[in-house]
């Protein structure tokens, strides 16, 4: 029987900072990552800096955590195209600073 694929990984705000380096690492041991971003321009040049640097298994895919319908759809784009998630790496920080700001 043939080795199986690490998994499929969704990484939120992966687009700089920490969420890059786990798309990064992720990707370096064979897991095929969704990096997500609320800025689509941002996130295609993080993909592709990936990419570029020799980690061809990263895909983009605009998310924004806020918005409960695009959480929606990018639920059932990860089922269809993928069947299922095994990891999922979700930044808060956003949240956390708003969260403050409002208090």
């Amino acid at each position: 029987m043939g080795a199986s694929r690490p998994g499929i990984a969704v990484v939120t705000g992966g687009n700089k900072g920490i969420g890059l380096e786990i798309c990064r690492q992720l990707a370096s041991t064979g897991v095929r990552v969704i990096l997500t971003a609320r800025d689509e321009k941002r996130g295609l040049e993080a993909a592709e800096k990936l990419k570029q640097s020799g980690l061809s298994d990263v895909i983009f895919h605009r998310l924004d955590v806020t918005d409960s319908s695009g959480i929606a759809s990018f639920a059932e784009f990860v089922k269809i195209s993928f069947g299922k998630l095994d990891i999922l790496d979700e930044k808060r920080s956003h949240d956390r600073r708003r969260d403050t700001e409002q208090s």
